[in-house]
């Protein structure tokens, strides 16, 4: 099964209730092309090595811009709404493995 990578990590947020928002270092242009709410199938690669595949939507988070006095934009995010997942860490590398419908 070929993966591409969405995204790394820059920092995870539990959403008690709707499961664990992954927030990226970098968007990526395949990420960035994604419909909202579309589910896929991931894998995660944490930096200790350890894999996991789950279930994830692709949300919309905005994120403040540094420059004065410029408005936040909207980036695209990946929720996981597998139950048992609590944290991912920093770092961790975030593959699609299929897209579902």
């Amino acid at each position: 099964m070929s993966k591409e990578l969405l995204m790394q990590v820059e920092k995870s947020v539990n959403l008690t209730g709707l499961g664990v928002l992954l927030i990226a270092q970098h968007t990526t242009p395949l990420l960035q092309s994604f419909e909202l709410y579309m589910p896929c199938l991931i894998q995660l690669v944490l930096p200790d090595g350890a894999e996991m595949q789950a279930i994830a939507s692709v949300e919309a988070i905005s994120r403040p811009v540094e420059e004065l006095g410029a408005t936040a934009v909207e980036v695209p995010a990946l929720l996981l709404v597998e139950e048992g997942i609590e944290a991912v860490p920093s770092g961790t590398l975030v593959y699609l493995l299929q897209q579902t419908e």
